[in-house]
């Protein structure tokens, strides 16, 4: 209820990306985040098409889960400072992801030349104001050590999220960093 930016992030690229898994396959390498074709042939706009949809479900059900439980920030702030919000992040995010891949080539020689694909500096991003203006409930104990909170799901999600693809701790370093 008042967050259509975050039910609009949450339908639309979910969409789209659950389409493209299952009935438009050939089109899927529009939306690879090929940093490779963004440094040598200039091709930004695969810096948009690669960095709003998943191509990986599963990276789609968690940042979609995510992107459900950020809406209270809509809520908070209103849709257009939430909507500037996740724009300074996503623009951020893009240039740390090519800094830290640069940083990465440089110091350990590995060659990156595609990150996974998806909303996913944006959703990083989100986890600080989460973590710095949400407050901890206590909602039960297991084992009697340790307590279970309102924020351990989202958490637990964010855990997820980034133990799902090999690369994926440069986007979320680059969306915590931004």
């Amino acid at each position: 209820d008042k967050a259509p930016l975050s039910k609009s992030l949450l339908l639309v690229p979910s969409a789209i990306s659950i389409l493209l898994t299952l009935l438009f396959q050939h089109y899927q390498k529009f939306f690879v985040y090929n940093l490779e074709a963004v440094k040598e042939d200039f091709q930004i706009w695969r810096l948009v098409c690669g960095r709003t949809i998943c191509l990986d479900l599963k990276d789609t059900f968690c940042s979609s889960l995510l992107i459900y439980n950020f809406r209270i920030f809509e809520r908070r702030y209103g849709s257009r400072k939430f909507s500037s919000f996740l724009l300074g992040a996503w623009m951020l995010s893009a240039l740390f992801d090519l800094l830290l891949v640069e940083i990465t080539q440089y110091i350990f020689g590995i060659t990156i030349n595609s990150l996974p694909s998806g909303f996913l500096g944006p959703v990083f991003a989100l986890f600080v104001p989460f973590y710095s203006s949400i407050p901890r409930v206590q909602v039960t104990q297991v084992l009697g050590h340790f307590s279970i909170t309102n924020k351990s799901l989202v958490y637990i999600l964010g855990l997820q999220l980034l133990t799902s693809g090999s690369y994926i701790w440069i986007l979320a370093l680059s969306g915590l960093v931004s």
